[in-house]
């Protein structure tokens, strides 16, 4: 295909070949299909790109991902945060919580601006770990960066109530003004719990214009 005629591999086939050689464990292989393409005048995209660093990532080999992201972005033209993504989401994967959380602050104190699944896990996964008031500065940080928009909705309402059952009501607060400012609903199961201890604390007001967003749209 690749010399001559009328067909010529594009993404999805050279992808799908890089995929077929990195679960064989050939890597040297999947990186010489990568350089193949790219001279054939075929750039990759994010699905390329997760497709390498997370078949890198499982099998332990974090740096050699890592390595892979300046290539990708300087050879392939893939956004440096599609890259970032794509690593956060591998490294979640794997259970190495703490280094997505570190290459995910230093994405949002440069210019790269994370995408809306690997937002969305890693402030799940720090929720799942009892860390809410990191998963509750991480989603500041993350509004300060104007990407907001990219937390999948259910994540609030599972944030807002690790917050208050764990009695961190001055977050809480916050977290429910954002979410008003967002017009983001609270959601089953965890609306309850929430709206109980919010109007314990004395906000009932609060309480009142989250449930009426639902009904205000």
């Amino acid at each position: 295909m690749e010399k001559g005629g009328d067909c010529s591999p594009n993404v999805v086939t050279y992808t799908s070949v890089i995929q077929s050689f990195c679960k064989r464990g050939q890597w040297a292989e999947a990186l010489d299909i990568l350089d193949r393409m790219k001279a054939s005048g075929c750039h990759a995209n994010h699905v390329t790109v997760f497709t390498l660093v997370d078949s890198l990532c499982v099998e332990g080999r974090v740096e050699e991902a890592y390595k892979l992201i300046d290539k990708f972005v300087v050879e392939h033209g893939v956004s440096y945060g599609d890259c970032c993504s794509s690593l956060v989401i591998s490294l979640i994967r794997i259970k190495k919580v703490e280094e997505a959380t570190k290459l995910f602050m230093e994405m949002l104190s440069g210019d790269a601006r994370p995408d809306t699944l690997a937002s969305s896990l890693l402030l799940k996964e720090l929720c799942m770990k009892a860390q809410v008031l990191d998963g509750f500065y991480l989603l500041e940080a993350i509004e300060n960066k104007g990407c907001l928009s990219a937390i999948d909705s259910g994540i609030y309402s599972i944030l807002l109530v690790g917050l208050c059952q764990r009695s961190h009501l001055t977050e809480a607060t916050k977290l429910a003004k954002i979410m008003l400012k967002k017009s983001v609903s609270l959601k089953p199961p965890y609306k309850d719990g929430a709206i109980d201890i919010l109007i314990e604390s004395g906000e009932k007001d609060l309480v009142n214009q989250l449930t009426g967003i639902r009904k205000g749209l």
